[in-house]
């Protein structure tokens, strides 16, 4: 029996998605993105946020904008870069939204497989 305590599927990018968070309501500051589900995101960056830490996180997907308001829930520390998960805060109405979106996106990721 798998472990697997996630409420929504994830999708993971072959290649990171460029994207941006801000901390406080200030400036936002590039990130990469790695993976992407309707409950949260994993990025990394040189920033090293707290655990529990508010963030705004920006991003495209299939040429649709997200700003996504969340916290830092785990945090892995590298050499050079920190990688961040981080549990969104939204609406029931932007979490179909983002869901949708990533059906969709998956949809063709696998597609483009099939056609190879």
């Amino acid at each position: 029996m798998s472990d697997n305590r996630r409420e929504f599927f994830r999708v993971s990018f072959n290649q990171a998605l460029s994207g941006k968070v801000s901390v406080y309501g200030g400036s936002f500051l590039p990130i990469q993105i790695y993976d992407v589900s309707a409950g949260g995101l994993v990025f990394s960056s040189p920033l090293n946020l707290p655990i529990g830490e508010s963030v705004s996180c920006s991003f495209e997907l299939l040429e649709k904008d997200f700003l996504l308001e969340g916290s830092i829930v785990r945090k892995a520390t590298g050499v050079d870069v920190v990688e961040c998960g981080v549990e969104f805060s939204v609406s029931q109405g932007a979490s179909s939204e983002l869901f949708k979106q990533l059906n969709y996106y998956q949809i063709r990721q696998r597609k483009s497989l099939l056609d190879d």
